[in-house]
């Protein structure tokens, strides 16, 4: 009974973090509005999305310290991307199937290039995570994290140097305080604070501008971090109550009530038709969540740590897992892209297979979890390694 009251909690803070995450990226989507269609996909609508697992990321080392806080932050961010690499696509097509959008909806051209983009840009991020993620770190292992994010937002600006342009004079305008516009629908004062609208709540009468939308943005930011502070503290009893490794709870709890802002803004945007914002958001969000949401954490901890390291993972069996958990990572995303861009599978055949691979990954976070011989002889092979005893 304790852990189902533990579970609802959880499932309300998951609707706090979805509805403060929504107004988070409508503000930022009004202040990149000048972006074209892709690009602000992988960059403000992913970040913005993607704010909760950085946030439980720093929250969960602030707290449980080296080992366990970073097994939080980095189950977060490993199940997140999977969840976002697998279970929001479906969502997409889904919406594309349901809304009768044409079949050949994938196969624009644009959509073609966006995909393969951001594809090859977060294989590159996985391989980095495979490098960088040690038993031992230092800050340096999260700054070459950060780098590369940095390198990837300048690609997709420098690509589009018109849309910079409208960035920085819209940047302008916000200094200046000019009167925007407000998409928001027409509702009561009691029903967008239920719906914890706060986008709703500044806009409804004077519409949005520049100020507004960075006060938008701190008050959401506010909501958040909270919410996924109270996450961290339950997905920690959790796993004690039920003696279950921490990693295992934020593989799959933790990342899922993260990951529901991502979820809600790819299939609102695939209702629109906006199919490249949509996908681009996922594929984006991986991309953040493993270098910025696990790289500034490791960051800061490392620099504010009297230690001047983070021991990452003390016990063999739990870095071999990781070590593989990151191999399954790259193992899936490869599929998953090319059932995405592959053009003779229907929206429906692709749907079925991306659903199909979330389930493989289920089965496998199962299966440690229940320490099943199999992967215990695996992780055991893993260990014998030339790699393992260097690093270990």
């Amino acid at each position: 009974m304790v852990a189902l009251g533990y579970l609802s909690i959880i499932v309300i803070l998951s609707y706090v973090i979805w509805a403060t995450s929504e107004s988070f990226e409508r503000a930022s989507s009004y202040l990149g509005r000048n972006m074209a269609p892709g690009i602000r996909g992988a960059t403000i609508n992913a970040i913005g999305s993607s704010m909760p697992e950085l946030l439980t990321a720093i929250f969960f080392l602030s707290i449980a310290g080296d080992e366990e806080g970073f097994a939080g932050g980095f189950g977060t961010m490993m199940g997140s991307a999977l969840f976002n690499l697998l279970i929001i696509p479906s969502a997409v097509l889904g919406t594309l199937i349901y809304t009768k959008q044409k079949e050949d909806v994938l196969d624009r051209l644009s959509a073609r290039k966006s995909l393969w983009r951001d594809a090859i840009f977060l294989l590159v991020a996985q391989g980095l995570l495979l490098i960088l993620v040690r038993p031992v770190m230092y800050w340096w292992n999260g700054l070459f994290l950060m780098l590369f994010y940095g390198f990837y937002i300048w690609f997709l600006l420098a690509r589009n140097r018109q849309e910079f342009k409208g960035i920085v004079e819209t940047m302008g305008k916000v200094e200046k305080g000019t009167s925007g516009y407000s998409n928001t629908k027409e509702r009561t004062i009691l029903s967008t604070t239920i719906r914890l609208d706060i986008y709703g709540l500044f806009t409804k009468k004077k519409g949005v501008n520049g100020i507004r939308a960075w006060m938008i943005l701190a008050i959401a930011l506010l909501f958040m971090g909270t919410s996924c502070l109270f996450l961290v503290y339950l997905c920690e009893e959790l796993g004690a109550l039920l003696n279950i490794p921490i990693l295992v709870i934020a593989l799959v709890i933790a990342a899922s009530a993260t990951s529901v802002p991502d979820l809600f803004i790819s299939v609102r945007d695939a209702k629109k038709g906006n199919t490249e914002d949509a996908l681009s958001n996922a594929l984006g969000s991986n991309i953040f969540d493993i270098c910025f949401a696990l790289g500034l954490p490791i960051f800061l901890y490392v620099l504010f740590n009297d230690k001047g390291v983070l021991y990452a993972f003390t016990h063999k069996q739990e870095w071999a897992f990781s070590f593989l958990l990151r191999w399954v990572l790259i193992g899936l995303t490869i599929p998953a892209i090319f059932l995405l861009i592959l053009p003779r599978l229907s929206l429906r055949q692709k749907l079925i297979g991306l659903i199909a691979l979330y389930i493989l990954f289920l089965l496998f976070v199962f299966s440690y979890g229940a320490e099943l011989d199999i992967l215990q002889q695996i992780l055991q092979e893993i260990m014998a390694t030339d790699i393992a005893q260097g690093l270990l």
